[in-house]
């Protein structure tokens, strides 16, 4: 992608970057849902998830996606992201940023890009990270049984 733009205050060059949904950051989402189903809290990237390196420092990235929020008390997963995981939400594999803000599918950046953006479910990225229907139903039954 090759746009660039004005800053309206300063004037100086902005440019236009795409990132792309990939199996890294799926894993990390993956993480990341399972521990607020689990807890319903937010969570800390470095105390609460086992992340690499490279998750850790492109975490933020997913917001683009709008599959997590970050909030001053932590990280969490958006329904989106939920729903992305569970395998029942699809959602664009590629986004573009100017000045760290997600631009949508109609705006001019995207008639310099080689290929537009296609719509993918988390199976397609990476079938580790789907959750199964029976994932959730072993889930649910394990959190149902007390054992007091």
């Amino acid at each position: 992608m090759k746009y660039q733009e004005a800053c309206s205050c300063c004037g100086n060059k902005v440019t236009c970057y795409s990132h792309h949904l990939n199996t890294a950051l799926v894993k990390a989402l993956r993480q990341l849902v399972d521990r607020y189903e689990t807890s319903l809290t937010p969570t800390n990237l470095q105390r609460d998830l086992d992340l690499t390196k490279n998750q850790y420092n492109n975490f933020q990235k997913l917001q683009y996606f709008g599959l997590v929020s970050r909030t001053p008390k932590g990280w969490f997963p958006t329904p989106v992201g939920i729903g992305f995981i569970r395998g029942d939400i699809r959602v664009w594999d590629k986004v573009a940023t100017l000045s760290n803000v997600a631009l949508d599918s109609t705006h001019q950046a995207w008639k310099t890009a080689t290929q537009l953006p296609v719509l993918v479910s988390v199976y397609d990225i990476d079938r580790e990270s789907w959750k199964k229907k029976e994932e959730y139903r072993e889930e649910k039954s394990s959190q149902e049984r007390f054992d007091w």
